[in-house]
């Protein structure tokens, strides 16, 4: 009882940090605490004020974990491991072939989720609305943030569950439940926002820890989260 204790209090203390930090993303956005004056546009100077400040936490955030697991745990942030079997999951329609790995998986959820996020974008933010964004430096910024955002939020939300969680010899099924329950939750007062908002983060939560616990690596997670965030940047650049 004691051993499972001390197995149990890494995953109970990482939770509630990434618990804490969700409310801390929500604040830092609103206030802006780095208030920085680089563009003319305002919007540009506020998304770049909030990436580089939760980039710090992050980069604090990637300490602990290694503090917790050490090389076992930053393990899951190798961008090589693009590969991996696929655990079926009937429930939700994956019943891969014998032949079927992630690189299949991988690929077509990329495609898949990106259209979602479009269409769900399209209605939420962009319809009726006259759209234009310049190529420079809108497109490059958009690409940047699309980036540093998509990094960020998986460190936080998938790689602290998913490295501390196995490292302690806990299902991954816990690791992605805790994803998706932390990633939804914010995902009320985000983008896409809303009801529709948390199951669509919560899926994708699930998902992109999914794919860490399997492939043991950061790489579709990072590229599936880009590629929406990309879509979502343009959306409110756009105007």
């Amino acid at each position: 009882m004691e051993t499972r204790r001390l197995r149990a209090w890494p995953i109970i203390f990482i939770t509630i940090l990434v618990i804490a930090l969700a409310p801390a993303l929500l604040w830092i956005r609103s206030n802006q605490p780095l208030a920085l004056e680089l563009f003319e546009r305002e919007i540009y100077n506020r998304e770049i004020s909030y990436q580089l400040t939760v980039l710090v936490l992050v980069v604090a955030l990637i300490g602990i974990v290694y503090a917790l697991t050490g090389r076992e745990g930053l393990a899951y942030l190798s961008l090589r491991r693009r590969d991996g079997q696929i655990r079926p999951e009937p429930w939700i329609g994956i019943k891969p072939k014998p032949a079927e790995t992630w690189k299949n998986l991988g690929l077509n959820f990329a495609v898949v989720i990106t259209l979602v996020t479009a269409i769900v974008i399209y209605f939420q933010v962009i319809h009726g609305r006259s759209v234009q964004l310049e190529l420079f430096p809108g497109m490059g910024l958009v690409i940047l943030f699309a980036l540093i955002n998509a990094f960020s939020e998986e460190i936080i939300f998938r790689f602290s569950f998913v490295a501390v969680v196995n490292k302690f010899g806990y299902s991954p099924y816990l690791a992605q439940g805790l994803a998706a329950v932390t990633f939804g939750g914010i995902h009320y007062f985000g983008t896409p926002s809303g009801i529709p908002g948390v199951l669509m983060a919560a899926f994708i939560g699930w998902l992109l820890a999914k794919s860490m616990n399997e492939t043991r690596g950061f790489f579709w997670a990072l590229v599936i989260h880009f590629l929406q965030d990309v879509v979502i940047f343009t959306a409110l650049f756009m105007g």
